[in-house]
């Protein structure tokens, strides 16, 4: 599937190991294909197409402006790594 579908839920994260990180949680406001945006976004700003320059928040920002998406508030529970005394949450 390749549409982001209105009244979901959307988790935006990017990296991976430990430079990976969620940026945020959005609801999805109207039906789009997330692979078509960010090819659109790149044609538009085709220095971004470079290893290492994309500008998540920039097109995050394009995003939100067309009504796409809604930023929603959200806290964390993490649930520890390894013992029950590591469970923390965070507002």
């Amino acid at each position: 599937m390749t549409t982001a579908k209105a009244g979901t839920l959307l988790c935006l994260d990017c990296g991976e190991y430990s430079d990976y990180y969620v940026i945020g949680f959005f609801v999805v406001l109207k039906d789009f294909d997330p692979l078509a945006e960010v090819s659109e976004y790149l044609e538009l700003n085709p220095d971004q197409k470079k290893d290492y320059n994309f500008d998540n928040s920039k097109f995050l920002a394009v995003m939100i402006a067309k009504g796409l998406l809604l930023e929603i508030t959200y806290s964390t529970l993490f649930m520890g790594a390894y013992r029950c005394s590591e469970i923390t949450f965070t507002p």
